[in-house]
Formats: structure tokens, sequence, C-alpha cells
């Protein structure tokens, strides 16, 4: 398991993926999205990283997250919130 670092998310930027957020296994889940990664950038108080699709939209990964990536998927679980971050480049 690894920590989650912006290094590892920077081969996602501009890219076509595969955005998915969701529970434990049983829970309902909602559908993936299609997405371009804009930028990657860290929260004014460093403890998240923010995925902006745009100049204005993003989503923020906790950087206590423990990390599972192959080489074309990345997924960080948030203990604490008990959710799962999960980005896939499209079409792999």
């Amino acid at each position: 398991m690894e920590a989650v670092k912006m290094i590892d998310l920077e081969k996602f930027v501009a890219e076509p993926v595969e955005l998915c957020i969701y529970g434990k296994e049983g829970e309902d889940r909602a559908p993936a999205v299609k997405r371009k990664i804009f930028k990657l950038a860290f929260c004014p108080d460093n403890t998240h990283i923010r995925i902006y699709f745009d100049k204005h939209f993003f989503i923020a990964v906790p950087l206590t997250g423990s990390v599972y990536q192959n080489g074309q998927e990345w997924t960080a679980y948030d203990e604490k919130s008990a959710l799962y971050y999960s980005i896939k480049k499209e079409g792999k």
C-alpha cells in the first residue's frame, strides 16, 4: 500500500479517464463518469489533492488515503470517509 502522491496521478492529466467514487462492496454505486483531467493541485491546507476537470470543478482526494495501482488504473481508499476514488484510463 502506498500513500496518495500527486506524481502518481500526473499520467492521467489530459487523458480521457473513467472516474468513480464509491463505498464498500454491496452498497449502491453510481456509474463511472468519463472526463479529461484538466490539472492537479494541492488544496490550500495541503490535506487533499484536487483533481480538476476544468478551471472550476474538481474532486478532492485526501492525502492520507491508501493507494492501489497498476499501469492503467489508480484507486485510493480513504478510511475516514470509507470511500474509494478510482481513476482508470478510458478504453484500457
